[in-house]
């Protein structure tokens, strides 16, 4: 999944895992360390790397940057807790794990791993950040 600080409308061109696979993002306008759109995949290794782009029309800005990903990723992905939610109190029987790629206004990319994607109506979700760094940027012609 991708987001973006809440109030922070950007439009995502690309999210490309390894230099051979990617996810569609599109518009996107929350939020952020949590998986709003995702996108189901099976059959790929643990990605070491995601190349992103997006624009930020409230800039007129292109962001771009590629961030490695922490190869323990693919332990704790194997090892994630179960959730709770909070409206049933029952815990999930099977736990999904969410990478989930975040792109800040200020053009900081984040990389999460989750049990859960988000908070909201779950307790034990956890968020392990894999990777960080800053993108560049160009003026949108």
């Amino acid at each position: 999944g991708v987001g973006t600080e809440s109030g922070n409308a950007i439009w995502g061109r690309s999210v490309v895992f390894d230099d051979t696979w990617g996810i569609p993002s599109g518009a996107v306008e929350c939020c952020y360390a949590e998986a709003g759109g995702t996108v189901s995949l099976y059959d790929q290794k643990f990605p070491e790397k995601v190349a992103v782009e997006w624009l930020d029309k409230s800039e007129n800005r292109i962001y771009y940057g590629e961030v490695a990903i922490d190869r323990a990723g693919y332990k704790l992905a194997k090892n994630l807790p179960r959730y709770t939610v909070v409206s049933t109190g029952r815990k999930a029987k099977e736990i999904i794990p969410y990478l989930i790629i975040g792109m800040s206004e200020t053009g900081e990319i984040n990389v999460w791993l989750s049990n859960a994607p988000s908070g909201r109506n779950r307790t034990d979700r956890v968020l392990h950040e894999l990777g960080s760094g800053q993108a560049q940027w160009r003026e949108n012609q």
